[in-house]
């Protein structure tokens, strides 16, 4: 195709994409319009109205136009431009479109997922600016150009998000931020505490990993809100280089454009940093030519998924039947049933591994509450959550078809260009875990405490973003090629696509700068301390939120209480764990603690993203505690309250646990 035809199918299709999310912004600005009182004579709300309709229909002008002479798509290379100064300019071009996006994200199109298709479509314009840049340094084709700009400013973005909780804040940052942090340091309770205390029944490999910055006594805060950064760069980094290896795109252009996509793809739910360890070992072990050595990585990789995740399970196995079936043909093997040999072996010595290594984790964890860890099980079910609500405003459904759909076009196009595609069984192979991957996310997805993101379909999509990688890059073995075949390049309609979305996450995820009033904080850590000293010597007092306090030493310690952490708190109210709540009620009606470290508690309040969640906690713990506890000291800017027993306790006590 020559260089005008390779222009014209670029801007044509551009602009073709542009259109829809005109539309979109248009369909989107309308619905908050009439959520806001119909604003509808406000000039904000009328120039992007008339922005965005002008912008769709002269795009669909140019793009139903008839042919235009071959000399007006040539002039589209820029070769008049092909000077210093130039150069210059396209480094301007580059740069100038990022505070644009900034001030216009957080001054005019406002935040949140309320906001997604109107900053969508000034980034895409942006980013055009952006690939015109590109082109007059490097002489780039536009589609490289573009493909450039657009995850250079994601992984900006991405890392410019990532960093942003690196604070020696010492309160929560979030209603479990620090928790997480408390979580990790019970891997060295004895030598912190003073006490062994039992692990966290949830996430046991996170928490190791979280764990590192607790080998150095006396790390502060930020430390460990570093190495959870760290974490999220390097592992996820890590990943994206072993897909990228296997896929032997081992340097130049396309590497680094596959590599950047693949970064921010996985922070589309996000996939885990604990989790993506399974994935780094499946993808540098496995092998059809080295049997044992694949065993042993599968093995490995599920016994790590078994002190993970209960949905992880079975996904390293998976992975490893994926990474087989797109490398080798059928008839490289001796019949069917030997080609499914190595398959069934990893998924049955897989499963075992998993269910090993949950076992060892519960061994060494030293909960007695077994009923814990399969909390996840017993948890209701809100299926309003897949479309969207209050929770997350585009809702799971539409979220997973709008990463999703690149990739299996992508996938269609590329089973159906081959003269000799898989063997079927290959295809069924390959669909039939993408789909119970896909449903067992959406279930998951409407798991009550869930729903606010796509965090929950994270297996589904690495699977998706391996098979994606294979097709996009050519590496998928047909069955008349062992060795390999020559494909054609995947469509520039297709692979912009494939782009867009994981970009536009990474920029919606923009946000301000965190700053906190030192002084004021100080004050309340040290009113906050001197309480906790002065009702300590009564009693014990839990440390039912900011348990961090005394991770970090940033108060006097007091005798750690392990139990009704305000996460293990909340997991066990919605999944109406019946022992572990009647204790709990127990050593309230007892008046067990001293003192309870808590935040105020919003009874009656039905606000938030998680109004369920809401119901549940103010229903079995917050009413329970204030039945029998009350506010003594309140700290306004830390949002820290300190309750102690009442005198006269409520009549009706406890509550039901399985509601009312």
């Amino acid at each position: 195709m020559n260089t005008a035809a390779n222009n014209k199918t670029f801007f044509t299709t551009f602009l073709a994409i542009g259109i829809a999310i005109s539309a979109a912004a248009v369909y989107q600005t309308e619905l908050q319009t009439e959520a806001f009182l119909k604003i509808r004579t406000r000039y904000k709300w009328a120039i992007l109205m008339i922005v965005f309709g002008l912008n769709a229909a002269a795009a669909l002008i140019i793009v139903m136009w008839p042919d235009r002479s071959e000399r007006i798509w040539e002039s589209l290379n820029l070769k008049r431009f092909d000077s210093a100064l130039s150069k210059v300019a396209g480094g301007l071009l580059v740069l100038l479109p990022l505070p644009v996006l900034w001030i216009a994200r957080a001054e005019y199109f406002g935040n949140g997922l309320e906001a997604f298709f109107r900053l969508l479509w000034l980034f895409w314009w942006l980013a055009l600016l952006q690939a015109a840049g590109l082109k007059l340094m490097t002489r780039a084709a536009w589609p490289t150009a573009l493909a450039a700009a657009l995850l250079l400013d994601g992984v900006l973005a991405e890392a410019y998000s990532l960093l942003l909780p690196i604070s020696n804040y010492p309160f929560s940052m979030g209603w479990s931020e620090a928790s997480r942090f408390y979580y990790a340091s019970l891997v060295f309770s004895q030598p912190i505490y003073g006490a062994r205390a039992p692990l966290s029944v949830w996430h046991g490999s996170r928490y190791l990993m979280l764990a590192v910055p607790f080998l150095v006594e006396g790390l502060p805060i930020w430390a460990a809100r570093l190495w959870q950064v760290m974490l999220w760069f390097g592992v996820t980094a890590a990943t994206c280089w072993a897909l990228t290896r296997r896929l032997r795109l081992s340097g130049g252009t396309p590497a680094l454009i596959f590599g950047a996509w693949l970064f921010l793809y996985l922070f589309q739910g996000a996939v885990y940093y604990h989790l993506q360890v399974c994935v780094i070992i499946i993808l540098l072990g496995v092998s059809a030519k080295h049997p044992w050595r694949s065993l042993a990585a599968v093995a490995a990789a599920s016994l790590w998924a078994g002190m993970s995740r209960l949905n992880w399970y079975p996904v390293p196995a998976m992975l490893a039947i994926a990474l087989y079936v797109l490398e080798e043909p059928v008839s490289a093997a001796s019949g069917k049933w030997r080609y499914l040999k190595s398959p069934v072996l990893w998924a049955i010595s897989g499963m075992a591994a998993a269910l090993i290594g949950q076992a060892l984790y519960i061994l060494i964890s030293g909960n007695t509450n077994l009923e814990a860890f399969g909390s996840s099980l017993s948890s209701p079910l809100l299926w309003y959550r897949w479309f969207p609500s209050a929770t997350n405003p585009i809702g799971i459904v539409p979220g997973v078809v709008l990463v999703s759909v690149p990739s299996w076009l992508i996938a269609y196009w590329r089973l159906g260009q081959s003269a000799r595609p898989m063997h079927p069984l290959r295809s069924f192979a390959l669909v039939a875990m993408l789909v119970v991957l896909l449903v067992g996310g959406l279930i998951v997805s409407t798991k009550i405490g869930g729903g606010g993101d796509l965090h929950n379909m994270d297996a589904y999509l690495v699977l998706l973003a391996i098979t994606t990688g294979y097709f996009v890059g050519g590496r998928d073995v047909a069955e008349a090629n062992p060795a390999g075949q020559s494909a054609a390049s995947t469509p520039w309609a297709l692979i912009a696509l494939l782009l867009l979305m994981p970009v536009a996450f990474a920029i919606l995820r923009i946000g301000a700068p965190f700053h906190y009033d030192k002084a004021k904080s100080d004050a309340d850590l040290s009113a906050v301390g001197q309480a906790v000293q002065n009702y300590g010597r009564t009693g014990e007092v839990l440390f039912m939120y900011e348990r961090q306090l005394l991770t970090f030493g940033m108060i006097a310690r007091v005798p750690l209480v392990p139990e009704d952490e305000v996460v293990s708190l909340m997991e066990m109210a919605i999944s109406g764990n019946q022992p572990y709540l009647t204790q709990f009620y127990r050593d309230l009606a007892s008046h067990r603690f001293a003192a309870i470290v808590a935040h105020p508690q919003n009874l009656g309040v039905e606000t938030g993203d998680f109004i369920e969640e809401s119901d549940v906690w103010n229903r079995l713990v917050a009413q329970p505690m204030l039945c029998q506890y009350k506010p003594a000291v309140s700290f306004a800017y830390s949002h820290v309250q300190i309750l102690v027993p009442r005198a006269r306790p409520c009549v009706e006590f406890p509550p039901s646990i399985h509601g009312p």
